[in-house]
């Protein structure tokens, strides 16, 4: 397996720092998401296998962009959508240019939007001071890496 790259490592900062006061979905809650969206790609219909892992629990909203961990911000995700296309897209905006059959889309955010309402609920809301504090020491850590990253890089 090759060695992350520095992108992949600071990705893993903010999250491992995001995790701490904003929590991704509980096993029990994944199995609700698998459920609710079918063993299927939320975006493109795809039917998936979980049992061979073919599946992603895929931010709506990418905690890039500020997107929560929680359930709400969480739906059934293929690989190629996740991965490959989405990215940090916004899901609508995604879907517009993913599904290009009108009934199709609409049927597919409609479902996708009951689901986020039916769990808004149910999720505890975050304070935002503490993401702050939490997305603030992220990118203090983040730093330290470019500098320890450029400094070995300079010493080779």
């Amino acid at each position: 397996m090759p060695a992350p790259t520095p992108g992949y490592v600071k990705n893993m900062i903010r999250r491992c720092f995001r995790e701490q006061v904003d929590k991704s979905p509980t096993k029990v809650q994944t199995d609700r998401i698998w459920r609710y969206f079918e063993n299927s790609c939320a975006y493109c219909g795809t039917m998936l296998d979980r049992s061979k892992k073919e599946g992603h629990i895929d931010h709506l909203v990418s905690a890039s962009q500020g997107g929560a961990n929680n359930i709400s911000n969480r739906v059934l995700s293929c690989a190629n959508c996740n991965e490959k296309e989405k990215l940090d897209e916004g899901w609508m905006e995604f879907l517009a240019r993913k599904v290009a059959c009108t009934s199709t889309r609409k049927e597919r955010c409609n479902r996708i939007e009951q689901w986020i309402a039916q769990q808004e609920m149910e999720c505890a809301s975050v304070s935002k001071a503490l993401l702050k504090l939490a997305d603030d020491l992220a990118e203090e850590a983040v730093k330290a890496f470019d500098l320890g990253i450029n400094e070995i890089r300079s010493s080779r």
